[in-house]
């Protein structure tokens, strides 16, 4: 018994050096910081420590605050030591006048937010993602009035299998993209995990009767069967695009809609669904992510072509249901890279003529950013860059720090 004690004290001793061992402070951090108005808790965590999603662990709470999470502009955040370690301490220096019996009220809506909300707001309101059954349930739109080609704002549109009454409002969407996950390596069930990848293409909802789909269900089926049974998709992409109202109920299956609004124009195919709920926590709190999947990748890049930088959002190819929430924290790298020796082995080398392989060299993967985790579906999330100095891409991959 007293061996397991003392087993557990050294692993608890050992745990929290480690602990310790990850806050390291930035080497041109202030003694203390006024909080103003535009400030997020990511960069005034960054002007004190090297790390800043390790805020959490040397935050001293004052006990005169309600809620010491929430911190607003004329704030003065100090950096102190006690016992010899690193602790911020937070001091709210607004005057005590005393007028009345009661106390000073905070509005919350004034408190300085995780990260920019500005940045992921917009976004919020746009992209989701589905799961198979949500697009095959899906209504859609299957004809726009007076033979127009696309839909505006003020048009009628027709759509099917909408179970709705007069004066319902939905939003409409269109399908964007589809993330999969799928092996590389034959044989594909076998295939090592981390030569996984994921990929991404566009989808739309269409008919699964086609001599093309069931061509591709044969093939997937019987041809290629090892493959696609190794194959697990990640979630639908769709983007909201604009919203309608029901003004007439269905006839035949067919529900009459006015379209409300509309950011592009509307096709037939477009989807119905209800509207996105966008409310979310704007003050979780930065941690350092935990799960130890070695890939996870990012996925796509929105609102960038090629390259994505600073408070740029990307998608990666794990979600809520591996294990990653709101807040966490990851370090992008790029891949390890195989390139020729092009200073000993030239093109015209007879020495690797026929061992190519002599010449080849593995260049390490090397960082690229931070990024943090805003939005969590069950197999994808969205996250912002919010540090870093080399343009992330796809493909790149994403590790707990």
């Amino acid at each position: 018994m007293l061996k397991k004690l003392h087993l557990l004290l050294i692993g608890l001793f050992v745990i929290a050096c480690a602990v310790n061992a990850k806050i390291e402070l930035n080497p041109t951090h202030p003694d203390t910081y006024t909080v103003v108005k535009g400030d997020t808790l990511w960069d005034i965590s960054a002007r004190f420590l090297k790390s800043p999603w390790v805020w959490p662990e040397i935050w001293q709470a004052n006990p005169q605050i309600d809620n010491p999470h929430l911190i607003y502009p004329g704030d003065v955040i100090s950096l102190v030591y006690v016992d010899g370690k690193p602790t911020l301490q937070l001091s709210r220096s607004h005057p005590t006048v005393k007028l009345t019996p009661k106390g000073r009220t905070i509005d919350h809506n004034k408190a300085i937010p995780t990260i920019p909300l500005g940045d992921i707001e917009p976004f919020l309101r746009k992209l989701r993602i589905l799961t198979e059954e949500q697009i095959n349930d899906a209504p859609y739109i299957v004809s726009i009035a007076d033979g127009h080609v696309k839909g505006s704002n003020l048009n009628d549109i027709y759509v099917r299998s909408l179970n709705a009454k007069q004066g319902d409002v939905f939003a409409i969407v269109r399908p964007t993209l589809t993330y999969r996950d799928v092996p590389i390596h034959y044989p594909y069930g076998s295939s090592p995990y981390k030569d996984r990848k994921t990929e991404s293409m566009k989808w739309k909802k269409t008919s699964q009767h086609t001599g093309m789909a069931y061509m591709t269900r044969f093939w997937k089926s019987y041809i290629d069967r090892t493959y696609w049974n190794n194959v697990d998709v990640l979630g639908y992409e769709v983007m909201d695009i604009g919203t309608a109202i029901v003004s007439r109920a269905a006839t035949n299956e067919i529900t009459t809609m006015t379209i409300n609004s509309n950011i592009i124009e509307i096709d037939e195919g477009d989807l119905l669904l209800p509207l996105n709920d966008v409310r979310f926590d704007a003050y979780f709190q930065p941690k350092g992510a935990t799960t130890t999947d070695n890939n996870i990748r990012i996925v796509a890049l929105n609102n960038a072509s090629y390259t994505a930088g600073k408070y740029q959002i990307v998608a990666i190819s794990r979600g809520s249901s591996d294990g990653i929430s709101t807040g966490d924290v990851f370090e992008v790298y790029r891949p390890e890279k195989v390139i020729r020796d092009e200073v000993m082995h030239p093109k015209n080398d007879l020495k690797t003529f026929l061992r190519p392989s002599k010449a080849k060299v593995t260049l390490p993967e090397e960082y690229l950013a931070n990024i943090m985790v805003f939005k969590a579906f069950d197999h994808i999330s969205y996250a912002l860059i919010v540090d870093g100095n080399r343009p992330v891409k796809l493909f790149d991959f994403v590790r707990a720090p």
